[in-house]
């Protein structure tokens, strides 16, 4: 089974994104401040818990996003998703190695874009 890192501050998104996670068999852990989002890319990169995918739900150009978007571009070593949203302008750090998708094929991206299970690193736990 998949898991997916979600960061996403605006509590009312995490239900319904958490449930197409669900839908495609992938399992979901919420970092809900940077803080604890940067704590979780940490632990990933320790071979704590492993991660197939970092999934963005939004961002709002607050200073410490720019701080999380700095860690993402120079250690994260799994694949950036950042679900575009209708109503939040696309943030301007978002550069190379950061894939959008749009919320009406996000499953199809999703899946275009996970860490197949036999190339996770040696010793990552799930």
């Amino acid at each position: 089974m998949n898991h997916v890192l979600l960061f996403e501050p605006n509590q009312e998104r995490v239900p319904y994104l958490n449930f197409l996670l669900n839908l495609a068999d992938i399992r979901c852990t919420v970092a809900r401040t940077i803080e604890e989002a940067l704590n979780w890319l940490s632990a990933d990169l320790l071979l704590v818990i492993h991660f197939d995918l970092f999934l963005l739900g939004s961002l709002e150009g607050v200073e410490l996003e720019k701080e999380l978007l700095a860690e993402i571009s120079s250690s994260i070593t799994v694949p950036v998703v950042y679900v575009l949203r209708e109503d939040l302008p696309l943030p301007e750090p978002l550069s190379g190695g950061i894939v959008t998708c749009h919320p009406v094929n996000l499953l199809s991206c999703l899946q275009e874009n996970l860490v197949p299970e036999n190339k996770r690193p040696e010793g990552a736990k799930m």
